[in-house]
């Protein structure tokens, strides 16, 4: 069991991002990208099969445009125009809302004429953890 709800990993090789984490982490997560700001992530003891845990979500809520996500040492980086970062904070409630296998997971990568994601943005993994979930 993790001792918070919400925890990151990232793969240096292929740039993907994992987030995970209990119902109520997820929807924080919705939270925060709908508000902007930072939130600590859990520290992740063993981060394989990815390269690395992450310490802190930042997301900067911009005047316009599609989300990018990146990361900058430790920092999970979400940013992007209201409009589009109101469509991934959907994306991750209606996740959060419908897992019921921790087998589950949500894969938003970026593709040519992606309607909210920008090109250039790291492909993102969202997971629910049950084991932590309550």
């Amino acid at each position: 069991m993790r001792n918070a709800a919400l925890w990151a990993r990232y793969a240096e090789t292929t740039g993907e991002v994992e987030v995970s984490g209990t119902r109520a982490g997820l929807l924080a997560l919705a939270g925060v990208l709908r508000g902007g700001g930072d939130l600590a992530l859990a520290p992740v003891a063993d981060p394989a099969p990815y390269d690395r845990a992450l310490a802190r979500l930042r997301v900067r809520l911009r005047e316009a445009g599609r989300v990018r996500v990146s990361v900058d040492d430790t920092i999970l980086l979400i940013e992007g125009g209201p409009g589009s970062i109101a469509v991934l904070a959907e994306n991750v409630e209606g996740f959060a809302a419908e897992a019921d296998d921790p087998r589950h997971h949500l894969h938003i990568d970026y593709f040519p004429g992606h309607f909210y994601l920008a090109e250039g943005s790291a492909p993102l993994v969202v997971g629910w953890d049950t084991s932590a979930d309550t």
